[in-house]
């Protein structure tokens, strides 16, 4: 496939740059309920092929926890203890001009926490190579909310998922 055939049919998801602010360097490794989640490839993938981002030269995957999975339709809030995830990856382009998914490069992540000024969300990237959330200097700590305000009728989620 093209990569001009690839990005113009590219569904954008939500800002590729976003997370929560950095958290202390003792709590980035911890096992609380925003901290990496290591079995989210274990969960249903939201798509059937790598999404292809118009402009950013990437391509993602999106999972969703059980709990997640459980909403009851699309206008109804996310249970506490949702976890949504997109994994972004670089596009590799080959001579011929074809393209693929390559390495993974950030795991953005979703979760609903039920409190705080993100209308019950928390917003983090991690890398993952370390599994440590990625610092201000290379995400955008008010990004995701923002960009995800514009859905706020569907829980703050793009994406369908649910029954």
């Amino acid at each position: 496939m093209r990569i001009s055939s690839i990005l113009g049919t590219a569904m954008v998801l939500g800002m590729a740059g976003c997370s929560a602010p950095q958290v202390k360097p003792e709590a980035a490794a911890d096992t609380g309920p925003t901290s990496f989640p290591s079995s989210y490839t274990d969960w249903v993938r939201l798509n059937q092929v790598p999404l292809m981002v118009e402009g950013s030269r990437s391509a993602r995957n999106l999972y969703a926890n059980p709990t997640a999975l459980s909403r009851e339709g699309a206008n109804a809030p996310f249970p506490l203890g949702s976890i949504l995830v997109k994994e972004e990856r670089t596009l590799v382009v080959d001579a011929q001009g074809q393209a693929r998914p390559g390495d993974i490069f950030r795991v953005s992540v979703m979760f609903k926490v039920g409190q705080g000024q993100t209308s019950g969300w928390a917003f983090k990237a991690f890398d993952p190579a370390t599994r440590r959330e990625m610092p201000r200097d290379k995400v955008d700590p008010d990004g995701c909310y923002f960009c995800h305000a514009d859905v706020a009728s569907q829980d703050y989620v793009f994406t369908r998922v649910g029954r």
